[in-house]
């Protein structure tokens, strides 16, 4: 009796380490159930006829059942690493595609750049929670860490703070009001741009602000500024600093809006504590990550790393989106 007891599991186990091998295999080259189920069986009749295996049919539906168990256990799904839709697709892929391979190689983890196509498509996935790693304005990661549960897991170097540019030229324009009391329009680039929206909020009353011209970038803005275009514009401190002392001399400042941290990682809950803290690590590296390099020449030319992130900095600036009508 004892001996028919070892022989069933003997082949029992034969059975279960066929169809493991099966599932093993197909799971690595991803083929879909039908093909594994194909491996599967074909494994099977193989080691029975090699072997000669043979099981009641009891048995075999024990095997089938468990085989089954585990075949349909949920996979490792990809974590997800996105950016707002502020340059095109094969830009995208530049900045943030060699930044998701680092990632995959550190984390043990699949990670995917996944560009929006607009903003319309970026603020529902996001709100949504279909995102895993996101890189993009304070404003944002403000309202993940407090609605979806997102930390911070580090920030580009420095603040952010924004300006209400004019001419020097342009007498009539010397105060802030006085956008208000000539009508004239700030050339600024759309919400929930943080810009915008930070330099917005000088204006406590809603029924007194400025129009706002739609422009897509610093650039635009500026340039439109200099060409007459635009009388006022909303710029990056960072951005006015940059330009040459020369065209400098030709602006004046109307007034800044107040200061917060820089561009934003946060991670969501299915990043797990332990690859929270090695994303951490890589983006703060002393030295920097070749990974990074395009991203910095485009967000922040004089550093090389990023800094640690804690969730406190970011305690009520959710209220920026919320603020927002259809936020």
């Amino acid at each position: 009796m004892m001996d028919l007891q070892h022989d069933l599991v003997t082949r029992t186990a034969r059975y279960l380490g066929c169809g493991l091998s099966a599932l093993w295999q197909t799971r690595l080259i991803q083929t879909p159930s039908a093909g594994c189920s194909s491996i599967f069986l074909k494994c099977c009749r193989t080691a029975r006829r090699s072997a000669g295996l043979r099981l009641a049919p009891k048995a075999r539906v024990v095997v089938l059942a468990v085989f089954g168990v585990i075949f349909f256990l949920p996979a490792q799904a990809n974590l997800i690493l996105t950016a707002p839709p502020r340059e095109s697709v094969e830009r995208g892929e530049e900045l943030y595609g060699p930044l998701a391979h680092a990632l995959t190689r550190m984390l043990g983890q699949t990670v995917v750049y996944e560009h929006p196509r607009d903003w319309v498509e970026y603020t529902l996935k996001m709100r949504e929670n279909a995102y895993d790693i996101i890189f993009d304005g304070p404003q944002f990661a403000a309202w993940r860490i407090k609605h979806l549960e997102h930390v911070p897991v580090a920030k580009l170097p420095g603040d952010l703070y924004f300006l209400a540019v004019t001419r020097f030229s342009d007498k009539q324009l010397a105060r802030a009001n006085d956008l208000i009391n000539t009508g004239t329009p700030v050339c600024g680039m759309p919400s929930p741009n943080l810009a915008t929206i930070a330099v917005m909020k000088h204006f406590t009353n809603p029924i007194l602000q400025p129009d706002i011209y739609e422009v897509s970038s610093f650039n635009d803005g500026y340039a439109l500024l200099r060409a007459g275009k635009c009388r006022a514009v909303v710029l990056q401190a960072q951005f006015l600093r940059n330009l040459p002392a020369a065209e400098k001399a030709q602006l004046n400042v109307l007034f800044a809006s107040e200061r917060y941290p820089n561009q934003t990682v946060t991670a969501s809950k299915r990043v797990t504590d332990s690859q929270r803290a090695t994303i951490t690590a890589l983006l703060t590296r002393p030295g920097g990550m070749p990974e990074t390099e395009e991203l910095f020449k485009q967000y922040a030319k004089q550093a090389k790393r990023f800094d640690p992130a804690n969730e406190q900095e970011y305690a009520g600036m959710e209220s920026i989106l919320e603020e927002m009508w259809g936020w």
